[in-house]
């Protein structure tokens, strides 16, 4: 199965179609997830201590062994995130042949403006800022 989609950097003013070959199940795998991950409500984790093994976190926590799983993880949306919506990302990424066919940006935007007017409108602000701020 293909799936196409576009994707545009408003900074560098660059664009491309992508096409992503996969079987239909990794798709509506991907999909399941992403539906799961807006649903599942952020609600606050409890403050329960949990002591931090791995180097990297403990660097990421001031040097302290010891937090609280509402400090570290935050709520339960971040939480599903973290533990499963991303890692069954990756893995249907793995199974996916991404193709990237480079285009020109005002032709992109010819073609997919009147579509999505809101996102270009957006990202043509958010590439005004970063010009300005770079100079």
């Amino acid at each position: 199965m293909r799936k196409f989609d576009y994707s545009i950097n408003s900074y560098h003013r660059t664009a491309s179609i992508n096409v992503d070959y996969a079987p239909f199940w990794v798709f509506w795998l991907d999909d399941l997830f992403n539906f799961l991950c807006g649903i599942v409500p952020p609600v606050p984790l409890p403050p329960i201590p949990i002591r931090l093994s791995d180097e990297t976190s403990i660097e990421l926590n001031d040097g302290k062994k010891w937090t609280t799983l509402r400090d570290w993880c935050g709520n339960l949306r971040s939480l599903f995130h973290c533990s499963v919506h991303a890692p069954i990302f990756g893995w249907c990424w793995g199974k996916t042949d991404s193709r990237p066919i480079e285009v020109d940006y005002k032709k992109a935007k010819k073609a997919f403006y009147d579509k999505d007017r809101e996102f270009w409108d957006e990202q043509e602000k958010v590439g005004r800022r970063l010009r300005r701020a770079g100079k």
